[in-house]
């Protein structure tokens, strides 16, 4: 990444540290457990998740693993991360810092190699996933986890333009169709795929990124999304409740290894 989008995404996520890590180290177990299974973890495997965050998913997946390794480029999430690995007593797993399109490591290192909900902060998702297939070793698997955005133009455009409202590190939530086109360029084949319709709090979603009420940031993505209501004009299904508003992120996984004969 360039270093204007990458001091974006450190100054966002270190903004943002005390509030990400709870929610998604503390609250998500059942979902975090989902994925884990989804990526059907050996007890020999060697594992590498790109762009870790806080650690919840490398720590799900150490005890299902031989070793484990999370990486990422904010400083914090990372201190945070190994706070979380002495807590519970982890041993095969480790931390390090670095950057999603220079993977520090060498070709067909690891067994599984992963990255969730981070492609859309992601300007070149393409040189990403290229690097994750370089260290994924020749008959290994790729997990691909991130919110889709709609296929719709205009509902696109609308639902990305939330997005970095609420956090400028946001490049684009992409289309399933896009994701598909890119694995087919990449030589990648798929395993399984579904999508999840997670349910989130809007009020919630915004304190992840550090926005509360008063905040403008906050009051203009609620305005666009309150005046997108009517006909789901920004793909987020919005539900009112009370003071609070109900969304959706449609969220695609992906279980993928390399196409035979690529």
């Amino acid at each position: 990444m360039s270093k204007k989008h990458n001091d974006k995404v450190e100054k966002q996520f270190t903004r943002t540290a005390e509030a990400f890590s709870e929610f998604a180290v503390r609250d998500s177990a059942e979902v975090t457990a989902e994925k884990v299974q989804f990526a059907r973890p050996q007890p020999d495997t060697t594992a590498l998740d790109v762009a870790c965050g806080p650690g919840a998913f490398v720590l799900a997946l150490a005890p299902k693993v031989q070793f484990v390794c999370g990486i990422d480029l904010t400083a914090e999430m990372l201190r945070r991360a190994r706070a979380h690995q002495i807590e519970r007593g982890i041993a095969n797993a480790c931390f390090e810092r670095g950057d999603a399109e220079q993977l520090p490591y060498a070709d067909i290192s690891f067994d599984l190699v992963s990255t969730q909900c981070s492609i859309h902060h992601m300007p070149k998702p393409e040189l990403v996933l290229r690097e994750m297939v370089r260290v994924m070793k020749p008959e290994g698997h790729m997990l691909v986890i991130d919110p889709l955005g709609p296929e719709s133009d205009a509902k696109f455009e609308l639902h990305n333009r939330i997005e970095i409202i609420r956090d400028p590190s946001h490049t684009a939530s992409l289309r399933l169709t896009t994701y598909l086109a890119l694995f087919d360029k990449l030589g990648l084949e798929i395993v399984s795929q579904g999508v999840r319709r997670r349910h989130r709090s809007f009020n919630r979603w915004m304190l992840r990124a550090g926005l509360e009420p008063g905040d403008k940031r906050y009051q203009d993505a609620r305005r666009l999304l309150e005046d997108s209501a009517d006909g789901d004009r920004a793909g987020f299904s919005p539900q009112f409740q009370e003071d609070d508003i109900q969304i959706i992120h449609n969220e695609g996984m992906f279980l993928l290894t390399r196409r035979a004969g690529d």
